[in-house]
């Protein structure tokens, strides 16, 4: 009797003590399940910045609505996987990835991620080697915070019942899934998408500086915030047929100016083709090439750029100026996709590469124009094929051929650094122009890639020797970056030389894509006491100015001090070789003289009033149209 109240008390005991084990459990399930992703959010986020920070964290609301995403998706993975520990540990090791990726997206780039950064991962992939890994201390407290929590997963012992349980417990999960996923696209994602949201709770919402933007709203809200824009919408207004009439009735080529910036004089197409003087043109965008000067004052031992800046001092037969470009740091092809178009970034999605989202058939562009003129036409880049897709896109822009980094190796180039020298890019240019011949002008467009970031580490084949007055901090890319500078200038002196020697009538185009990065710069913007993170409108726009050239070894009207962005210079180009524009080009003509400056930054009017795309309200719908249908409607404008 006695051994048998023993067992019942016992198991009594047991029972109570496992029933309080598992309220524990289920207790500290409960809580791991809330706060679990809200530690995943703040860790995943503390890569970057401090995302308490009161300038460049996240407010309250923001805050929130990150949460109820890292909660929806907490819930998804303890739906599929049954456990609340893999859950977490997966969520936690999907944003661990992200959190880190972000960082060095940032570092090496200057922006943060954004959703068509996916079209660019191969290009990505194919520069990767060339950056600096190393983790400051912020990233590895961020790696340690992790392992902390993953490490304190093993309290998680919350679980649902398993697949194989029973029906119920396979519709009520299939169902919650359902219900999850529902919820996701159904609420949050048009919640986050509404401009009744954006207004509501005074989220940040500027689109050309998306950093700020994924900084102050948070990685996930600002990337969700940002897919709405991955596909081109139609303007308000549009008729494919209207703008067909306008380009054939009031831009078609016979009225289009020639051979100067100001003319309103017009020539007949058939007298440009048949002209045996019609010159030769050649274009190089200049990677990363720009002038800190534009950015404040400084003085450095020697001339970073000697040949350029004499050219702007009103140099015979040259048109100088500065090119405003929709990117910075990176993102090269739409610099290029401006210039060889017309078209301009602002129209487009924020962030998104021409090349590989738009330029899917063929398209309107420099290169079919100037070969329908009976031009050959050569795109040359001393690196890999696939970058950005060119050796896809090139075809489709009207390059009769292409030349990548296989093709230059043959030709034993001179490296600086890690990169085909410009020395032997542009020597390239003058054995491909001998080789040509003078039976039909010849266009040839290069980007080089010497000067490509980043500006750190020594090498025997370069010796940087710009210094900065008044500079004495440690780090050299600034002083590393000038004298690649230096070393392109000089380059490109010699081709000029080298053409100013030849017969053939040439225009020779020199431009950069974009500036260097925020942190190569600092030190010039540090010097004139200001800082990358706290420029004004009006000093970040300075942050997109690249020097520009056009060049001919014949008479062609100088103009100096010239203001305008890539998308024009393509017409300034023709314009100055004499070559009618086509009725696009002939539009965008007259376009610029309202609006000489379009890029995706900002837009500045014929009087100076300088203002964000996105806040330049009806003024350049004109200018949407057009392009929309020269971009998506039409491919033969000029045939």
């Amino acid at each position: 009797m006695t051994s048998t109240t023993i067992k019942k008390s016992y198991d009594s005991l047991s029972e109570a003590v496992k029933s309080r084990k598992n309220l524990l459990n289920d207790l500290l399930g409960f809580v791991y399940l809330i706060a679990g992703p809200v530690v995943i959010l703040y860790l995943s986020e503390w890569f970057q910045r401090n995302p308490f920070d009161a300038k460049w964290g996240m407010k309250a609301p923001v805050a929130f609505f990150n949460m109820i995403f890292f909660w929806l998706l907490a819930l998804l993975l303890f739906s599929l996987l049954g456990t609340l520990r893999r859950a977490l540990a997966v969520e936690g090791a999907m944003f661990f990835i992200v959190g880190l990726g972000e960082y060095y997206v940032t570092k090496f780039r200057g922006n943060t991620l954004v959703p068509w950064d996916i079209f660019s991962f191969s290009t990505a992939a194919s520069v990767a080697g060339n950056y600096s890994y190393a983790l400051e201390k912020r990233q590895i407290v961020a790696i340690l915070l992790f392992v902390a929590f993953f490490a304190s997963l093993y309290f998680c012992n919350f679980t649902l019942p398993a697949w194989k349980s029973g029906k119920k417990a396979l519709v009520t999960r299939l169902a919650a899934i359902a219900v999850i996923i529902g919820v996701f696209f159904a609420a949050y994602v048009p919640f986050v998408q509404s401009e009744k949201t954006i207004s509501t709770y005074r989220i940040y919402d500027k689109l050309f500086t998306p950093t700020t933007m994924t900084w102050k709203d948070g990685t996930i809200f600002a990337f969700i915030y940002d897919m709405q824009f991955l596909t081109v919408e139609k303007p308000a207004g549009y008729s494919s047929s209207d703008i067909a009439s306008s380009i054939q009735n009031e831009w078609n080529v016979s009225k289009t100016p020639v051979n100067d910036l100001d003319s309103n004089s017009s020539g007949a197409l058939a007298a440009a083709v048949a002209n045996e003087k019609t010159p030769n043109i050649i274009v190089i965008m200049c990677e990363a090439f720009a002038d800190p000067a534009v950015l404040g004052d400084f003085k450095t031992n020697e001339d970073y750029m000697p040949f350029i800046h004499s050219l702007q001092n009103g140099a015979d037969n040259t048109i100088t100026g500065y090119m405003s470009a929709s990117v910075l740091g990176g993102n090269t092809p739409n610099t290029e996709f401006e210039f060889l178009t017309g078209n301009t970034m602002g129209f487009l999605p924020e962030g998104s590469i021409a090349y590989q989202q738009f330029v899917t058939n063929r398209i309107d562009s420099m290169p079919h124009y100037l070969k329908s003129l009976g031009y050959d036409t050569l795109g040359m880049h001393p690196y890999k094929a696939k970058g950005w897709d060119r050796n896809r896109v090139y075809p489709l822009l009207g390059f009769d051929k292409s030349h990548f980094i296989e093709y230059f190796e043959t030709k034993n180039p001179t490296y600086v650094r890690d990169y085909v020298s410009d020395e032997s890019l542009f020597t390239q240019i003058e054995k491909e122009y001998e080789a040509h011949g003078t039976e039909k002008p010849f266009f040839s467009f290069s980007v080089t890639m010497q000067n490509h970031s980043e500006y750190v580490g020594e090498y025997d084949n370069f010796h940087p020797d710009v210094t900065i007055d008044g500079y004495n901090g440690k780090d050299t890319r600034i002083t590393n970056y000038l004298s690649l500078e230096k070393l392109t200038d000089k380059a490109f002196e010699n081709l000029v030389n080298y053409f100013s020697k030849q017969n053939d009538p040439t225009v020779i185009v020199f431009f950069g894509d974009h500036q260097a990065n925020d942190y190569v710069v600092e030190p010039i913007l540090n010097l004139n006491g200001k800082k990358s993170a706290d420029l004004t409108f009006e000093e970040r726009t300075l942050r997109y100015k690249v020097p520009f050239v056009i060049w001919a070894n014949y008479d062609i009207v100088e103009a100096s001090n010239v203001e305008t962005s890539a998308n024009y210079l393509g017409n300034m180009t023709l314009k100055a070789a004499g070559i009618p524009l086509t009725g696009y080009r002939s539009f965008l003509d007259d376009f610029s003289e309202k609006y000489p400056v379009v890029t995706a930054i900002h837009a500045v009017s014929k009087d100076g009033t300088d203002t964000s795309i996105s806040d330049a309200g009806n003024a350049l719908d004109e200018y949407r149209k057009m392009q929309y249908y020269e971009l998506f409607d039409d491919k033969d404008d000029f045939e």
